[in-house]
């Protein structure tokens, strides 16, 4: 039987920072927090590390650890995603986000998409394909460049050149197409069935209510009030900004 959560990795990952990263006895405290079931201790260390290292995935994997131990699916699902977020290939952190999100009614892999297509399309994170589309779109321009004084785009430069202008094509595309499929202000509920109101504002009536760990589309903000979208029902209204944490 799978444990619930992948908590092995848990030294691991923090290991894998390094002594240049994070001071060894800042791990040494949240582990053995953790291991007492010292949850929010655990978790307030983590925070802490956090600060000087925002895109640490192997931090945010484990505050994400503590945290959904503590009882807070809210908080932790928006960790797993930052982390997730970082480091998509990471199995670890893709399967306990997976685990969480189940939790909040709702699956990593949207319904009628197959899995494989979908771990092939986030493979890199958004971070990664620019910097990749940037360094082909550089290449291609230097090869064109080249070719140009030489007067000549036939031979080994032509051949490189047209590589790099498909790369350039290929990263620039799967960036544009994430960009474009993905929303651009993302928030996870982390109050217990907050209520969805039909307008910004406690007069107007509560439409649905929606579980805590649920992810959510920003749309607009009035004042205390944020317009959120939830793909899954394809349903809209207003949340107070409170009742939310942002990606």
């Amino acid at each position: 039987m799978r444990a619930p959560l992948r908590l092995a990795s848990l030294i691991l990952l923090l290991a894998s920072a390094g002594p240049a990263v994070c001071a060894e006895s800042d791990f040494s405290q949240a582990a053995q927090r953790y291991a007492a079931a010292d949850f929010p201790g655990a978790a307030a260390i983590y925070r802490s590390m956090l600060e000087s290292q925002p895109r640490n995935a192997s931090l945010r994997f484990n505050l994400g650890n503590a945290l959904f131990k503590a009882g807070r699916t809210g908080p932790a699902i928006a960790e797993y995603q930052r982390a997730y977020d970082i480091r998509p290939r990471d199995a670890d952190i893709r399967y306990n986000l997976d685990f969480a999100l189940k939790r909040a009614g709702e699956e990593l892999v949207p319904a009628g998409v197959p899995p494989f297509l979908h771990y092939l399309f986030h493979l890199l994170g958004t971070r990664e394909l620019a910097g990749l589309h940037w360094i082909a779109c550089w290449a291609a321009l230097l090869l064109a460049s080249l070719a140009l004084l030489r007067r000549s785009v036939s031979g080994p430069l032509g051949w490189w050149g047209a590589a790099a202008a498909a790369a350039w094509i290929f990263f620039g595309g799967w960036w544009g197409t994430r960009k474009a499929l993905e929303p651009t202000e993302r928030a996870v509920v982390t109050k217990p069935f907050a209520e969805i109101r039909s307008g910004p504002g406690d007069n107007f009536s509560v439409a649905f209510t929606a579980p805590e760990g649920r992810r959510v589309e920003i749309l607009s903000e009035n004042g205390r009030w944020l317009e959120i979208g939830l793909a899954k029902e394809g349903a809209k209204g207003w949340i107070l900004s409170e009742s939310v944490e942002r990606l």
